[in-house]
Order: structure tokens, then sequence, then C-alpha cells
């Protein structure tokens, strides 16, 4: 929410802590974002350990136009981009 506030957006957090978004920012020019946010996770065994975990967006958050914004552990912060 830091990242989303240094980038000139208002945030509004969920009050009920359940739903499909963790949060709501707008910037002055009145454009809405609905966030879900994650934390970049690695793999830790298996084939694939090293790579990142791939997250993808529930059916009912690709319907509500809810984007992923994905939080390294470097505090690092990106818009996840989904194929």
């Amino acid at each position: 929410m830091q990242w989303l506030t240094k980038n000139n957006y208002y945030v509004f957090d969920n009050v009920s802590g359940l739903g499909p978004c963790d949060v709501i920012a707008m910037n002055d020019d009145g454009n809405i974002i609905k966030i879900d946010i994650k934390s970049e996770s690695i793999r830790q065994t298996g084939a694939q350990a090293g790579y990142k975990i791939r997250r993808m967006q529930s059916k009912q958050q690709k319907k509500m136009g809810i984007k992923l914004l994905m939080v390294t552990k470097e505090g690092k912060c990106y818009f996840y981009k989904n194929d």
C-alpha cells in the first residue's frame, strides 16, 4: 500500500478481510485499480525448485478486472502480467 501511495494513488483497504481484492487504488484523474496483493514466492523443492511460482487470477477476479500486485522479498512491487 505504501508503494501505491508513493505512486500517487489514494488507497482504500478491504475492511472485511474477505473478498476478491485486497485494496482499491484511485489516482487524481479518477482512474481506479482493483488489486489483489501477493508475495512473490520461489519453489523450494521438486523439479522446478528455484523458479517463481506462477500466480493466476481466479475466474471471479478476471471477470471483475482485478490486477495482481506482486511484492518481492526485497519489497519491490510490480503488476503481474497474465497470459
